[in-house]
């Protein structure tokens, strides 16, 4: 499972090919926002839109090291999130 940092996901084009799409990091929730997501995707390879403009120009932040602590930058995103969900009352 892939997380970002944000928990939303991440979409795009690569920088050296504009005619290549990506979609990365549903952080668990891939079947809710992969529906809305699919959409904004669709519209970004015909014409592009203003949904396709937001959301294509959040920016992806780095997760420093991803490759040498990955389980433990993971479980500690994780925690983060709950702890912080459980204090806003979203749990």
């Amino acid at each position: 499972m892939e997380c970002t940092l944000n928990l939303f996901p991440q979409i795009g084009t690569l920088p050296d090919h504009k005619n290549a799409f990506f979609v990365q990091g549903y952080s668990g929730f891939g079947v809710t926002p992969s529906h809305v997501i699919a959409k904004v995707i669709a519209d970004g390879m015909s014409d592009g839109s203003k949904a396709w403009d937001a959301m294509s120009s959040i920016p992806r932040k780095t997760v420093y090291g991803k490759d040498s602590c990955r389980s433990l930058v993971v479980s500690l995103g994780k925690i983060s999130q709950q702890l912080d969900a459980y204090r806003v009352g979203r749990r």
